[in-house]
């Protein structure tokens, strides 16, 4: 008899439930956390959508050992042979970063506060 009134009840409870909403995760422009990053060759994964050059902003260079620079673009740390969205980092230099989109190079600097 337990049986039956707890099917009984499931039986109504179901319909209510297919009619809630569903859960729809709010990236606020970020990538989904359960999204890979690394592909199952070994390479990273960009989720990136195309941009344009104006869109990267150099925030920052930090200089390492025997000139092996690291970079942040747009909050994201890059060194030489990185690839960011759709671009190629081609050199991290003291004061600036090469970029390049379809063969054509970039040149982002950092911008001088006063």
């Amino acid at each position: 008899m337990r049986l039956i009134v707890i099917i009984g009840l499931c039986l109504l409870i179901i319909p209510v439930l297919a009619e809630a909403a569903p859960y729809v995760y709010e990236d606020h422009g970020n990538r989904d956390p359960f999204w890979p990053l690394v592909s199952d060759n070994g390479s990273i994964i960009s989720y990136e959508t195309d941009f344009a050059i104006s869109d990267l902003v150099l925030e920052g260079i930090m200089a390492g050992a025997e000139g092996s620079h690291v970079a942040m673009i747009n909050g994201r740390i890059v060194t030489k042979g990185d690839q960011l969205g759709n671009f190629f980092i081609e050199d991290v230099q003291p004061e600036s970063v090469i970029v390049i989109k379809d063969n054509l190079k970039f040149e982002l600097k950092l911008e001088k506060e006063d």
